[in-house]
C-alpha cells in the first residue's frame, strides 16, 4: 500500500435505473496535485452499464491512477529534529469492477466484485446489498455487506520482508425518506473491522537517544538518531453515521444538499464532516453547483511525530503488538476544508459534460506536528456521460 493511497478518489458507478436508458457510458479524468512538489495523482475512470430486458443491470468499470511526487516519511535528519525527510515515490494502480443489479418487485439486489493492484498492494473485494421500497415508494430501506481480502506486498523499499495479509469486513444499514415532492432525507449507519497488517510499510519514526557502546577500552555514551518502522495495532473497529437532506426550492430553480457524517474508530480517532452544496439550474442545459466541506478529527492514541522524550523505546517490530506508534500525519489531530464548484452542460438529450474544480487544504491542530506535513492541493476533473 503506497504512502499516497489516501489520494485515491472514488467515483460512484452509474445508475441506469435513474435514466431509464438501456445503456450508459461515462468517462472522467481527474488530476489531484499538491503544492510544493508533493503528491500528484492522475486518474482515468471508464464506466459502462447495460440493462437487459429481464431487469438485470450489468456494470463494468476500468480505472487507472498514476501517482508520483514526494511525501514525508515520518523521520527527521540525524540529531536535527527540524529537518524532516521526504521520499519520492511513483506507482500506478489499476482497478476493475464488475457489478450486477436486479429488481424484483419492490426489492433491488446488487452484487459487486472489485480488483485492484499496484506494485506494493493487491486487493480483492466482494459486496452484497439489498434495498426495499415501502409506502408507495416514499421510503427505501437498504442494507449491505462487503468483505475485502488484501495483501501488502514486500518490496526493497518497504519495512516488511514478506507479504502480509489484511482482511476487512463492513456492514451498512440505511433509510431514505421522501418528506414531500421536493424534500428527501437519508440516514446511514455503518460498522467495519479490519485485521492483519494495518501499518504503512513505508513509514518510519525517529528517536534520538543516548546508548552505551562497548569498546575494548570501556563503555562510552553515544547520542544519535535511530529510525524504526511504524507499528500499529493488528485490528481496528470503526463506526460511521451519516445524515443528509435535499430540498428543491421551486422559486429559485435550485436545490440545497446538506450532510453531516460522524466517524470513530478503536484507535481513538473521532471525525466530523459537514458538507453543503447548492445546485442551480439554468434552463434545461446548464447547472452550476458550488460546494463546501469541512472535516475535523482527533488524533490517534499512538500518534507521535517522533519517539524522542515519549518514554517509549522503538523496538523495530511490525507484528501489530504493543507498544504502538506511528508518525503518519494523517493520524494527527487536524482540520481539512474542501471547496469548489461543478459546471454541467447538456448539449443534447442523453449527453452531458461536466467540469469540476476544487481546493483542498489540511492543517494540524497540535503543536508538535510540523505544518509542512499537511498538504494543500488543487483538484481538476472533466467528465462526460452518454445514455443510449
Amino acid at each position: 500500500m503506497s504512502l499516497s493511497q489516501k489520494c485515491f478518489v472514488s467515483l460512484p458507478l452509474l445508475t441506469i435505473s435513474e435514466s431509464g436508458a438501456q445503456d450508459a457510458l461515462r468517462y472522467r479524468g481527474q488530476i489531484y496535485e499538491e503544492e510544493d512538489g508533493r503528491m500528484k495523482v492522475e486518474s482515468h475512470y471508464l464506466d459502462y452499464q447495460h440493462t437487459f430486458d429481464f431487469g438485470t443491470t450489468l456494470g463494468l468499470r476500468l480505472a487507472i491512477d498514476t501517482l508520483s511526487g514526494q511525501t514525508p516519511t515520518g523521520t527527521h535528519a540525524s540529531l536535527n529534529d527540524s529537518r524532516w525527510l521526504f521520499q519520492t515515490i511513483a506507482d500506478e494502480r489499476k482497478v476493475q469492477v464488475l457489478s450486477l443489479e436486479h429488481e424484483v418487485g419492490d426489492y433491488s439486489l446488487s452484487f459487486e466484485y472489485a480488483h485492484s493492484e499496484e506494485t506494493d498492494y493487491l486487493s480483492n473485494a466482494l459486496a452484497l446489498s439489498i434495498s426495499r421500497e415501502l409506502f408507495d415508494k416514499n421510503t427505501t430501506l437498504s442494507t449491505g455487506l462487503s468483505y475485502a481480502f488484501d495483501q501488502v506486498i514486500s518490496t526493497p523499499f518497504t519495512t516488511i520482508t514478506s507479504d502480509q495479509d489484511k482482511d476487512s469486513l463492513d456492514l451498512s444499514l440505511g433509510v431514505s425518506q421522501l418528506l414531500g415532492p421536493n424534500t428527501v432525507v437519508d440516514l446511514n449507519l455503518g460498522y467495519g473491522n479490519s485485521k492483519g497488517f494495518l501499518s504503512d510499510p513505508y513509514r518510519r519514526i525517529s528517536q534520538t537517544k543516548t546508548i552505551l557502546v562497548n569498546t575494548p577500552v570501556g563503555s562510552f555514551p553515544v547520542t544519535d538518531t535511530f529510525d524504526y518502522p511504524e507499528n500499529r495495532p493488528d485490528t481496528i473497529d470503526r463506526w460511521v453515521a451519516k445524515a443528509s437532506a435535499k430540498h428543491f426550492f421551486e422559486p429559485f430553480g435550485g436545490a440545497l444538499h446538506g450532510s453531516y457524517r460522524f466517524f470513530s474508530n478503536s484507535n481513538s480517532i473521532t471525525g466530523h464532516t459537514f458538507e453543503i452544496r447548492w445546485i442551480q439550474e439554468f434552463g434545461d442545459q446548464f447547472s452550476l453547483s458550488p460546494f463546501f466541506r469541512y472535516y475535523r478529527q482527533t488524533g490517534a492514541d499512538f500518534y507521535y511525530p517522533a519517539l524522542t522524550d515519549t518514554g517509549i523505546d522503538g523496538h523495530g517490530r511490525t507484528d501489530g503488538k504493543g507498544p504502538y506508534y506511528s508518525s503518519d500525519y494523517r493520524l494527527a489531530a487536524m482540520d481539512a476544508i474542501t471547496y469548489g464548484f461543478q459546471l454541467s452542460y447538456s448539449p443534447m438529450e442523453n449527453l452531458s459534460v461536466d467540469f469540476q474544480l476544487e481546493r483542498y487544504e489540511m492543517s494540524g491542530r497540535d503543536r508538535s506536528t510540523p505544518e509542512i506535513f499537511f498538504p494543500t492541493a488543487n483538484v481538476v476533473s472533466l467528465g462526460f456521460q452518454w445514455k443510449f
